[in-house]
């Protein structure tokens, strides 16, 4: 899936900082880095891409689709974010669980969550962890079990937030098995981060942000 951001602008209500009209495009496996210090609009970018914000003006595509008047849920089906602390998006008991109750929610037969469910914990290393609760997971596992829940929609893009944050060497070799997966898949992946060695790995392309103002 193509994403298209134009001309985006947008400001925090009693804040100075804006972004102004902002433009990329994210391609199909393709992994679009997102740099900059803190507080240049990354993250904000990376919401406004999910709607979980929305631009003041301009316009959000994929496709070629305008986004402006999707609802979240439509949203959540065509990209998916990883916030910076994968467990604010894990909520089962259990690894499985996490995979299956939102399935089951949806109408899809017990049996075929399951075997979903497994093939994705399989393809990220994390079969292994199935009935493992959730609570005891590393971080690595708990970002990979969140990037699995992301995939159970079957979206075209993904959003990574600050991904290698807390993770030592071997966990970020795993992170990029992880997303060298969703890239082969033909996702389109925007990867904000500070690690410049994990971005000049991983990404594909990569954008510069300044005080809301790509340069």
């Amino acid at each position: 899936m193509t994403v298209q951001v134009r001309d985006v602008c947008f400001a925090y209500p009693n804040s100075s900082f804006q972004l102004q009209n902002i433009n990329f495009a994210m391609q199909p496996g393709e992994v679009l880095a997102l740099i900059g210090p803190n507080g240049s609009g990354k993250t904000t970018i990376g919401k406004l891409l999910c709607g979980l914000l929305k631009p003041k003006s301009g316009a959000i595509l994929f496709d070629g689709q305008d986004s402006a008047d999707w609802t979240l849920g439509q949203r959540g089906q065509r990209i998916g974010y990883l916030f910076q602390e994968p467990g604010r998006q894990i909520f089962a008991p259990t690894v499985i669980e996490d995979l299956t109750f939102t399935q089951e929610l949806a109408g899809v037969p017990p049996e075929q969550a399951q075997e979903r469910a497994m093939a994705l914990l399989a393809r990220f290393e994390l079969d292994q962890l199935a009935a493992q609760g959730t609570l005891t997971l590393s971080r690595g596992e708990q970002q990979r079990l969140a990037i699995c829940g992301l995939l159970l929609n079957k979206p075209g893009a993904l959003v990574l937030d600050e991904p290698t944050t807390g993770l030592d060497s071997h966990r970020k070799e795993i992170l990029a098995s992880a997303i060298f997966e969703c890239k082969r898949d033909g996702l389109a992946i925007l990867l904000i981060s500070h690690d410049e060695v994990f971005v000049r790995q991983n990404a594909t392309h990569k954008l510069c942000i300044s005080q809301g103002v790509l340069r």
